[in-house]
C-alpha cells in the first residue's frame, strides 16, 4: 500500500476541535490508518452493543478516508489525530480497541449531544492557588484569591475521587484547573497513585518550580502528556505576561526535563507541549513555533479568551450548546463539581464529591437541567454561559 502520507484534515490546522495551532512531528499514513482498521477487525473483546456499533462507525469513517472520501469538517466523522497516533504507536495493540472507543466519545458524542453514563475525561484540580499573576488569567481577580477560595486538595479525597473514576472505566484524567498543580505538597504520592489507571494523564503546569525531583516524578509515573502553559520567546515579553515568573528559569526547567526523559527514561511515553495564548493582536505566532519546536514536541497557540474577570465580561448573545457539559467536569480541592474552569467562582456548581458520587452528580437533575437549558437556546439564562467566548 501507498506509504505517502494522508492529505486534508489529517495536517491541517484543527481549528474546528480545540483552537490550536500545532507543530506536529508524526505523519499519519493510508498503510497505518489500515493497520488501525486491520486490529479493529481482529478485536474478539466482549463489549456491551453500544461500544460494538461505536466500532463499526469508527471503522466507517477511516475506511472512507483511506479510500479518499475526506469526511466534511462540518459532520460529525471520526479521524485518527497527532495524540491518538501517538497511544497508538505506542501502545499494545490489544488496547487500541479500547482506547478508540473511549476517543470516539469524547470527540463525538458531545457535538451530537450524547451523554455516556460516566464523564470520558476528569479534570481534577491539586491546588486552586498560584505562584504566578498572569495578565490574561484569574488569579489576577482578587475577588477569587481570598482565603476562602485557595487550598490543595485532601489526598484521601483525591484517593476518592481517583478510585470512583477508575472503577467506572473513565479513561482520561488531567490534574490542573484553577492553580499550579506542582505545588500541591503531597504531588509524588498523588502521581504513584494514578500510575497506570488511565489511557491519558495529563499535568499542565508553568514549570516555574518544575524541578529535577519532580521531573522524575511525572516520568517514573507514566504521566503521558506534559503541558508547559508560556509565552513568548524572550526574557521582556515573558516576564510582562506571566507576573512573577522568571523567564529564565522556565526555559531551563523545560529543557532538564528533556535531559532527563531522553537520557534516564527512554522508554517513556510523556509527551511534552508548549501552550502559549495569542495575548495581542501582535503575538508573533510564527516565531513563538519557531523558538519551541525543537525543544518540546509540540507547540500549540490558543486565542486568548476574557477570563481575568469572567463575570463582568460584556454578552456573547450564543445559543449554541456547549460541548463541554456532555466532555466532562472538573472536581476542585475542596470536592466541588464544576462543568469549567471559565466559571472559576463556581455560579454553575453541579455538587460536590464529597457528599454525592461523581455518577450521580454527572446524572443529576442540577447538571440535567444546566445541558437542557444549552440545548434549548436558553444558555443566556446561564452566568456566566452567557458571556463566555468559548
Amino acid at each position: 500500500m501507498n506509504e505517502k502520507p494522508m492529505e486534508n484534515p489529517l495536517k491541517r490546522d484543527r481549528a474546528d476541535l480545540c483552537h490550536n495551532v500545532f507543530v506536529t512531528k508524526s505523519e499519519i499514513t493510508n498503510d497505518f490508518l489500515a493497520k488501525v482498521l486491520g486490529r479493529i477487525n481482529q478485536d474478539q473483546k466482549e463489549r456491551p452493543v453500544e461500544d460494538l456499533e461505536v466500532l463499526q462507525k469508527i471503522k466507517a469513517d477511516l475506511g472512507g478516508i483511506i479510500a479518499g472520501k475526506i469526511p466534511n469538517a462540518a459532520g460529525k466523522h471520526f479521524q485518527i489525530y497527532e495524540n491518538e497516533y501517538h497511544f497508538l504507536s505506542q501502545n499494545d495493540p490489544s488496547l487500541w480497541g479500547d482506547y478508540l472507543i473511549f476517543r470516539y466519545k469524547f470527540k463525538i458524542y458531545p457535538d451530537i449531544g450524547k451523554l455516556t453514563d460516566f464523564p470520558t475525561y476528569l479534570l481534577v484540580e491539586l491546588v486552586s492557588y498560584c505562584n504566578l499573576r498572569c495578565t490574561m488569567c484569574f488569579q489576577v481577580d482578587k475577588t477569587f484569591t481570598v482565603k476562602s477560595n485557595l487550598g490543595a486538595m485532601d489526598l484521601g479525597l483525591f484517593k476518592k475521587v481517583i478510585d470512583e473514576a477508575v472503577g467506572a472505566r473513565c479513561r482520561t484524567l488531567t490534574m490542573a484547573s484553577r492553580g499550579e498543580p506542582t505545588l500541591h505538597p503531597q504531588l509524588e504520592e498523588i502521581l504513584k497513585y494514578v500510575k497506570g489507571k488511565f489511557f491519558d494523564i495529563k499535568i499542565n503546569t508553568n514549570a516555574m518550580v518544575l524541578d529535577e525531583k519532580k521531573c522524575h516524578w511525572i516520568l517514573e509515573n507514566g504521566v503521558t502528556e506534559l503541558v508547559f502553559s508560556v509565552e513568548g520567546v524572550e526574557k521582556e515579553e515573558y516576564e510582562r505576561v506571566r507576573v512573577q515568573g522568571k523567564f529564565e528559569q522556565v526555559l531551563e526547567n523545560i529543557k532538564r526535563f528533556h535531559r532527563i526523559r531522553n537520557t534516564q527514561y527512554p522508554d517513556s511515553k510523556c509527551k511534552t507541549r508548549v501552550s502559549g495564548v495569542k495575548y495581542s493582536p501582535s503575538f508573533d505566532v510564527p516565531r513563538f513555533i519557531n523558538f519551541w519546536k525543537d525543544i518540546v514536541d509540540n507547540v500549540a497557540c490558543v486565542e486568548m479568551e476574557s477570563r481575568w474577570d469572567t463575570y463582568n465580561n460584556p454578552l456573547t448573545h450564543r445559543t449554541a450548546p456547549c460541548r463541554k457539559l456532555w466532555e466532562g467536569l472538573y472536581v476542585w480541592y475542596d470536592g466541588t463539581v464544576n462543568p469549567c474552569d471559565i466559571d472559576y467562582k463556581s455560579h454553575l456548581a453541579v455538587g460536590n464529591v464529597q457528599n454525592t458520587s461523581i455518577r450521580d452528580i454527572w446524572n443529576g437533575e442540577r447538571y440535567n437541567r444546566l445541558r437542557a437549558d444549552h440545548s434549548n437556546a436558553k444558555r443566556s439564562c446561564r452566568v456566566p454561559c452567557d458571556r463566555c467566548e468559548y
